[in-house]
């Protein structure tokens, strides 16, 4: 039997953007201390962290998952009570029906993993995340809510990322 590790599910952010999305978090946790926030790309989560042992399985199910792209609008900061700095994605309506379609298979087809979500579904992308201090966490706030940011990308496709080392790595079939 496979040794289990950890996974989740996300939608990848596409290049140039990808870049200056992890420009903006290395110069949030430089200059407030954040560091788990460098662990993973720039995403948006479908599934959160699970475990699981057979990960072929779980790319073909990811890599055989075809849906239209379709326009994800990005604008401006929010964040979490629980100290999440993040940027925001505009409600879209085909985000929350691929959420719901790709939650659905998931969870039939894995029904052994347990629905973990204590939060209603909010795409977002993390730039700022709970290890820092109260403190931290406030001033970041302040700098980054009245911040303008505004981008469109296209989301084509989901993507399996792997905890490897402390590091959340994103997969493909081959790899």
């Amino acid at each position: 039997m496979p040794r289990n590790h950890s996974y989740f599910i996300a939608i990848p952010i596409p290049e140039p953007l990808n870049t200056q999305i992890e420009s903006i978090k290395r110069e949030i946790s430089l200059n407030f201390g954040t560091k788990s926030v460098l662990k993973s790309p720039p995403h948006i989560t479908m599934i959160p962290p699970f475990f699981w042992g057979n990960e072929e399985q779980l790319l073909m199910l990811v890599d055989g998952f075809s849906f239209p792209s379709f326009e994800i609008r990005l604008k401006n900061y929010d964040f979490f009570q629980l100290g999440v700095v993040f940027i925001d994605v505009v409600e879209n309506q085909d985000l929350v029906k691929l959420h719901q379609q790709f939650e659905d298979v998931f969870y039939t087809s894995y029904p052994q993993l347990k629905k973990k979500a204590k939060f209603p579904f909010h795409p977002h992308i993390t730039v700022g995340n709970r290890d820092w201090k109260k403190e931290s966490f406030l001033k970041c706030w302040e700098e980054k809510k009245n911040e303008k940011f505004e981008e469109i990308f296209f989301c084509k496709k989901l993507t399996l990322l792997k905890n490897i080392n402390g590091l959340w790595l994103p997969l493909s079939a081959g790899q």
